[in-house]
């Protein structure tokens, strides 16, 4: 007989017992499955049980098995007391057999509660002290619903976890399997080597293992990697959960239950708890209401949380986005505030990119992919897994293009609120441009290449901690190639350019822009993409005089506009029909500045000449005509009415011609012309229309 079965016909005996002691006979009688079990065990059973309980003569069996092993160290977190023995008896009986419930609701008037164990231990009356402690350790195996009255008669029962662990098996609390991640130390495989903040690791792991309660690490990237690099130095299993998932509305009813089953987890398996998610929602307040409000709202999740993980001496690891202290009732020995850096420098970039190019034995260029993303370290290793993951589905794909194209496309996910990422194909010899234009757009496009050496190499980061990104300004009126221009710098870096979205940008509520606006730039940062402001005076236009309070808020978007723009380390260009309603202050701090025009003739002609590919089967163009006859053309409309007459010679199945473009280009001029259209203004071949 298994030792567990054992336990079970002994503690039904021990109710038949108790019920003869006081005249209730033959009490098994009713219930067949108890009467069968409730058969004395075996002389071998008995002897075994004495041996490992240390009882009836026992001295103590050290010939364990795994489940005998789980139910004597669940003794010992009760400190071995003899209510708790049979508190925990009566549940796996239970347990095993929800028989047993009714048979002592039948003849005892309650289910398995404290007060049974108490009877079956002797002890009638027992004092509110030995209540209240008893409770206390019988937390460890059961939910307590503490508001229950009297407290030794609340229905008590042990969960799936317990079962688990006497039954010697590694299970999760199917209540918790949903919102816990379970992280074991040997998951620490040689890729997930930090590289990085591996001081913050070491010294969050010393404090840990010498006494300290509480970690809080702070930042902006990479924590619970580091929370994980602290499991792995513990040797120690942890917990991770997102708080959201446990302080929400909608689980209020089950909070109790949830923390107890986390913190059980937590004391049967020896294991840490990392709480993560505590964001601006939980920390968030500015002046004495909000601040007063957020201290409350921090003190309550202290005593309903935190506390209780505490009491236990449970090793618990805090993520939160700033340092704001969380922990009142412990000093600075049980609880430490790590703080991440927000930002990985070039140098850290570099040494986590040449670390895990040492180790796959990688042919991409550290320093390149250091000076293009400023990723952290977690987000650096998953971009190295969906790589190695499709490097053989792509093989005729470079390493760096490969590389490149999936870091950018794991962060597009959280860009797509505030613009569009798009990927150009074009390059500046597409765009046709005069050479004044041309020569401002190649120095953009070579300080952009040349950053890192000038910055890092050449030491000028230190001399430039602000007003480092190359901004590039495009004005000119509508047409005149400036979103073309964007495109094929991004082109020319092989960059993706994302696009701001100002209508999703800009909002009527007081703070929100700014908010939309860092996503645009943390964004683009981190996927080092160019940042398109198109028609960009309508964010960054003049500061007008304050006249009310709409007037303040929109200074105010402007000067953080102003201040988030000196700090950015990227390339930003923005785009304006008129550079005259742009603020003086962000002229200032603009690099680069050039200036579109319409296109006079011979730009005309090579707009002409450069839309007739090679692909296109067409008869003999008179470019020469088109560019010198149309001359309030741009190189927007060229381009609509060559591919509306591309589109109109197709559908008819013949080759371009001269009467396909007159024929568009009458169809432009009709469309943009405020008075009745003459054909004279086709000129010489007036004739095709």
């Amino acid at each position: 007989m298994l030792f567990l079965e054992t336990v079970i016909s002994l503690i039904i005996l021990r109710c038949e017992w108790y019920l003869r002691s006081i005249g209730i006979e033959n009490s098994l009688e009713e219930f067949p499955v108890l009467l069968r079990l409730s058969v004395a065990p075996g002389e071998g059973a008995m002897k075994r049980w004495a041996a490992v309980t240390g009882k009836e003569g026992g001295d103590g069996e050290k010939n364990l098995s795994k489940s005998e092993e789980n139910y004597l160290h669940l003794l010992s977190l009760m400190d071995n007391d003899r209510v708790m023995q049979s508190l925990l008896d009566l549940c796996i009986a239970s347990f095993e057999y929800p028989e047993f419930d009714a048979y002592l609701s039948h003849y005892f008037g309650y289910p398995v509660c404290l007060h049974l164990a108490f009877l079956l231990e002797g002890v009638d009356i027992p004092s509110e002290t030995q209540v209240m402690d008893s409770i206390e350790r019988s937390e460890l195996i059961c939910n307590v619903d503490r508001k229950e009255y009297p407290l030794q008669y609340t229905p008590l029962a042990i969960d799936e976890k317990v079962a688990f662990f006497l039954w010697g098996t590694d299970g999760v609390n199917p209540g918790l399997d949903r919102i816990v991640d379970r992280f074991d130390p040997e998951d620490i495989s040689k890729e997930n080597r930090p590289f990085v903040n591996e001081d913050a690791i070491r010294k969050g792991t010393e404090f840990l293992s010498s006494g300290g309660r509480v970690l809080q690490i702070c930042g902006k990237g990479g924590r619970r990697f580091a929370a994980r690099q602290i499991s792995s130095g513990l040797h120690k299993r942890f917990l991770f959960i997102n708080i959201t998932d446990i302080i929400s509305p909608k689980m209020k009813d089950e909070f109790r239950e949830i923390i107890g089953a986390l913190i059980r987890e937590a004391r049967l398996d020896d294991a840490g708890i990392c709480l993560y998610g505590i964001t601006g929602h939980f920390l968030n307040g500015s002046g004495v209401r909000d601040e007063k409000r957020k201290r409350q709202d921090i003190e309550k999740l202290e005593r309903i949380l935190f506390s209780p993980i505490i009491k236990y001496n449970i090793p618990l690891i805090l993520v939160s986005d700033t340092p704001v202290t969380l922990i009142r009732s412990l000093t600075e020995g049980g609880y430490r505030i790590t703080e991440l850096p927000s930002a990985l420098d070039y140098g850290a970039r570099l040494r986590l990119w040449e670390g895990f190019k040492d180790f796959y034995a990688l042919s991409f260029s550290p320093e390149d992919m250091a000076d293009r993303y400023h990723l952290n370290a977690s987000e650096c290793a998953g971009v190295l897994k969906s790589f190695l993951e499709r490097r053989e589905e792509e093989r005729t794909v470079p390493d760096d293009d490969l590389l490149s194209r999936i870091s950018t496309e794991r962060m597009e996910g959280d860009a797509r609120e505030t613009g569009r990422v798009i990927y150009p194909n074009i390059r500046l010899d597409d765009v046709k441009v005069k050479d004044e234009i041309r020569a401002i757009l190649n120095d953009a496009v070579n300080s952009v290449r040349a950053s890192a050496t000038v910055l890092d190499i050449w030491g000028l980061r230190e001399n430039y901690p602000y007003g480092r990104s190359v901004s590039l300004l495009l004005s000119g009126p509508p047409g005149t190639g400036k979103t073309m221009t964007a495109n094929a710098i991004a082109g020319e870096l092989k960059l993706p350019l994302y696009q701001v979205n100002l209508s999703n940008i800009v909002d009527k509520y007081i703070g929100e822009t700014e908010k939309n606006l860092e996503k645009a730039f943390e964004f683009a940062e981190k996927t080092d993409a160019v940042l398109f402001f198109d028609e960009a005076d309508s964010l960054f236009g003049t500061r007008s005089e304050v006249r009310d309070s709409k007037d303040r808020y929109a200074n105010t978007e402007i000067s953080y506009l102003l201040q988030r723009i000196e700090a950015y380390d990227g390339i930003v260009i923005m785009a304006t029909n008129i550079k005259g309603n742009m603020d003086p202050a962000f002229i200032r701090r603009i690099r680069y500045v050039a200036n579109f025009e319409n296109p006079d003739e011979a730009l005309r002609r090579a707009i002409w000449d450069s839309c007739l590919k090679d692909s296109i089967p067409h008869e003999d163009i008179d470019t020469e005509y088109l560019s010198a006859q149309f001359d309030k053309f741009t190189g927007s409309v060229i381009k609509t009415v060559f591919l509306n007459a591309c589109a109109n010679a197709a559908g008819k199945g013949e080759k371009l011609a001269m009467k396909h473009l007159i024929h568009a280009v009458k169809q432009e001029l009709e469309k943009t012309s405020s008075v009745t259209f003459k054909t004279d203004a086709l000129g010489k071949y007036a004739y095709l229309a």
